[in-house]
């Protein structure tokens, strides 16, 4: 009987040995659990999507995106960290599989890069300080300062107006940097994501306003290496999931304070 039973136990450490080599070589990671590894590149200092919080943890909206899309895929997350700017190289590069980072998607984008269905409305809208005349037209924006984060698709929009329209384009970093420069009277308004700025004006209503000019409809979605079509696959149909079961819903509803991942507008309309 001892006998029976450590030969079954070989067996069976084979067997695991075997399945964890398969795994290996068909080059996914493994956590400690034996869950593959799903590598998500974001930028941190972007609330409400990604950002650290005083504990140093990374939070936001894409973060609690990311696993309830893993629960569904039985993986588990693994952030890895990057600036915006070469967020684009380092998936190319293979640094990680998917960029989930309140990424618009864009035609240029869908050249290289493969994308989820979009899971939340956006767009690039005007933010001024509060009090201040309320900005109908890209006409008005003559002669200001607006302020953008570098590398987004709000940079390249105010860079293309900015030819047409006469005002000055001033670069930041970090989305917080545009925000304070703005406070501070370095800037006049600033180009961002509709859905950061409900997030900012939500925060200190009597610093901001959003203004009614909508430059840009960009809808976010996760971004993918371009190869992967089984990956991308597997997204789509756990945001299908997160999206029937009310998750997603959930997500938005806590960190934007209403839902805006339903009737998404799909048709771009982007500057590039």
């Amino acid at each position: 009987m001892k006998k029976m039973k450590f030969t079954a136990l070989i067996l069976s450490l084979v067997l695991v040995m075997g399945v964890l080599a398969g795994c290996a070589d068909s080059g996914e990671a493994l956590s400690d659990e034996g869950k593959v590894i799903l590598k998500v590149g974001t930028e941190p200092t972007y609330p409400p999507f990604e950002f650290t919080n005083d504990a140093n943890e990374i939070i936001g909206f894409d973060i609690d995106l990311a696993n309830a899309l893993a629960e569904k895929m039985d993986m588990e997350v693994e952030i890895v960290t990057t600036s915006f700017d070469g967020i684009f190289t380092g998936l190319n590069a293979g640094n990680y599989d998917v960029i989930i980072a309140a990424v618009s998607m864009t035609p240029k984008r869908l050249e290289t890069m493969l994308f989820s269905e979009p899971y939340l409305s956006n767009g690039q809208v005007i933010v001024t300080n509060s009090g201040d005349k309320n900005i109908t037209s890209q006409e008005e924006l003559t002669g200001m300062k607006v302020g953008v984060q570098l590398g987004t698709t709000a940079d390249t929009a105010a860079e293309k107006y900015a030819q047409e329209y006469g005002f000055e384009v001033s670069k930041y970093d970090e989305i917080l940097q545009t925000f304070s420069a703005m406070k501070a009277g370095h800037v006049d308004a600033i180009a961002v994501d509709y859905a950061v700025a409900i997030e900012y004006v939500q925060l200190d209503p009597e610093s901001y306003q959003i203004s009614d000019v909508m430059l840009t409809n960009e809808p976010i979605a996760i971004a993918i290496k371009e190869d992967n079509t089984e990956l991308q696959e597997k997204i789509n149909t756990a945001m299908e999931e997160i999206r029937a079961d009310g998750t997603l819903k959930s997500i938005s509803e806590e960190w934007l304070g209403g839902d805006y991942t339903s009737d998404i507008d799909t048709e771009l309309n982007v500057v590039e």
